[in-house]
């Protein structure tokens, strides 16, 4: 699947960045001259300086414009999105490191949280996932797939692609609905040492349910991200009330 066109151009300008192109203290074009130079829209063209402006490398200020901040990536994953489709890149950017994985069948708790009933068969992988070759890792996950869609695991190590998406090109079950909650936490002792980081450090936590058509989750996806290394971003669009002529 292409990446999203506010992602290439954030790329291609992040690089023009980088190599000194635009300096830091530097105006960037006008949002009407990059939707020129790149033919996209001015939403799209936003939505790629939205995420500079997330990696610390540009600052927009009214009457003045977009000015270089910054030459050097702050050292967190920036993950902008609005769709489904959009957890492709995601999955591109991260490599996976798997714990463990072993055959579980929910207890009581585990079964409140996946949403399934008590004893239901379910796959656990535990674990990590860093951005290319950078030391800490960016998240520690918790994965749980219904017993039937376990082959997956066999193939989801190095693969970049989503559980979901390995799950629907193997057995042809495509989600219809993810849910996805949003959780302010902090580290534990065990977490925070395999994520390298402090016990007793604040930590975002984002559990996703995918759902068939039927309404039965297949998949849980829980990852726990330090806060200082993860951005979440996206935008929420406000539907205009439909005018009768």
């Amino acid at each position: 699947m292409s990446r999203p066109r506010y992602a290439v151009v954030a790329q291609s300008l992040t690089e023009d960045i980088l190599s000194g192109r635009y300096p830091v203290g530097a105006t960037l074009p006008t949002e009407q001259a990059l939707c020129t130079q790149f033919n996209i829209s001015r939403h799209t063209t936003r939505e790629a300086l939205r995420r500079l402006q997330a990696m610390g490398l540009i600052t927009r200020r009214a009457g003045v414009g977009t000015l270089v901040k910054s030459n050097r990536i702050a050292q967190r994953y920036v993950h902008v999105g609005d769709t489904v489709s959009d957890l492709y890149q995601y999955a591109q950017d991260m490599v996976l490191s798997v714990l463990d994985v072993t055959d579980i069948e929910a207890d009581t708790d585990t079964a409140a949280l996946l949403g399934c009933p008590k004893g239901q068969a379910w796959a656990k992988l535990h674990g990590l996932r860093v951005v290319g070759s950078d030391a800490a890792p960016v998240a520690l996950i918790d994965a749980y797939i219904a017993r039937t869609y376990r082959g997956v695991l066999d193939d989801i190590e190095g693969a970049g692609l989503p559980m979901w998406s390995l799950i629907e090109a193997r057995y042809g079950v495509t989600p219809a609905e993810v849910r996805q909650q949003i959780t302010a936490t902090t580290l534990n002792r065990g977490e925070a040492e395999k994520l390298r980081a402090n016990a007793g450090d604040p930590a975002l936590q984002i559990t996703r349910h995918y759902l068939t058509g039927a309404g039965e989750t297949y998949e849980v996806a829980i990852n726990l991200y330090p806060a200082e290394r993860f951005t979440y971003s996206n935008t929420l669009r406000i539907e205009q009330p439909e005018t009768t002529a």
